[in-house]
């Protein structure tokens, strides 16, 4: 895995916050005296979040050093379009990716079993958002859940099912696993859950998604509304590559968007230029050039 400095510098600052907090907490109850407990008892929680990190960092290292298991390898070039377009270096800082996704974030299934084979596929719909923002962990995300079809908004397994899978401002995503695996057998459709419900979970900030998602400079992040609005009329006409669905607001245009970006680059970047720019710029991949390489044509 990467090394993440910015981890190290939250850790060093938190646990001085902790410091401070605990000997001004000593000082307001009991004087000097106090203080000093206080700072003591804040020195050691400083101690134990430091060990905690190193902990992580070395338990990262441990599973990244690990060989990649060649049966995931074959399962991902046999599944997946795009861990095949990935140039090599990409493709091997996505597999270190990959496995730290499964180390660290819990997926369960609802009524099915998540196997090692649907696990590779919600890790590899998340981490090609990820994959090139080096400082980046889904802290936002606490769960993935499986679901063994498509459910309604009462999360009720009916004959017209309404979602295909659904993120929660708590950091919960939904998925259903049948629409996960159609998602990854065919690649030129434009429609991936994983990759949309993901996209969801990069707006989200203070437990609300966002139009633009959280990072977008602030130029760029008008911009985006700007073309957003633009882009929906289009829909409208009929006359766009991306899915309709994202007529439905700005919220779920930034998901269609995300889905067309790296289902149909080459598409995408033809028919809507800033689209693709913009999004090539934030997400620092060029999918669509990857395709050229490739020999690929629309």
């Amino acid at each position: 895995m990467r090394t993440r400095p910015a981890e190290r510098w939250y850790e060093v600052a938190l646990g001085a916050l902790v410091l401070v907090v605990a000997a001004g907490m000593g000082l307001a109850l009991a004087g000097a005296s106090g203080a000093m407990v206080g700072g003591a008892l804040g020195a050691l929680g400083a101690a134990v979040l430091w060990t905690q990190g190193q902990r992580r960092r070395a338990l990262r290292r441990e599973v990244v050093e690990a060989p990649f298991p060649d049966t995931w390898r074959r399962f991902l070039h046999d599944r997946y379009e795009h861990y095949e377009r990935l140039p090599e270096t990409l493709r091997r800082r996505f597999e270190a990716d990959v496995r730290v996704f499964l180390a660290e974030k819990r997926i369960t299934g609802v009524g099915i079993e998540a196997t090692d084979d649907l696990r590779l596929l919600v890790a590899a719909s998340a981490v090609t958002l990820s994959l090139c923002w080096p400082e980046y962990e889904w802290d936002q995300l606490t769960e993935v859940l499986l679901y063994p079809q498509d459910f309604d908004r009462d999360y009720e397994f009916v004959d017209d099912p309404e979602l295909a899978g659904q993120a929660h401002p708590w950091g919960t995503v939904i998925l259903s696993v049948p629409a996960l695996l159609e998602s990854f057998e065919d690649p030129w459709d434009a429609f991936h859950v994983g990759l949309h419900e993901f996209a969801h979970m990069l707006g989200l900030a203070q437990t609300e998604f966002g139009a633009v998602p959280v990072g977008f400079p602030g130029e760029r992040a008008q911009e985006w509304l700007q073309v957003v609005e633009k882009e929906r009329e289009r829909l409208r006409r009929g006359k766009s590559v991306i899915d309709d669905y994202g007529e439905e607001s700005d919220v779920e245009f930034v998901a269609v968007a995300v889905e067309a970006f790296f289902e149909i680059p080459q598409a995408l970047r033809q028919r809507h230029r800033e689209v693709y720019a913009i999004l090539g710029e934030y997400f620092r991949q060029d999918p669509a050039a990857w395709d050229d390489e490739r020999g690929l044509v629309l």
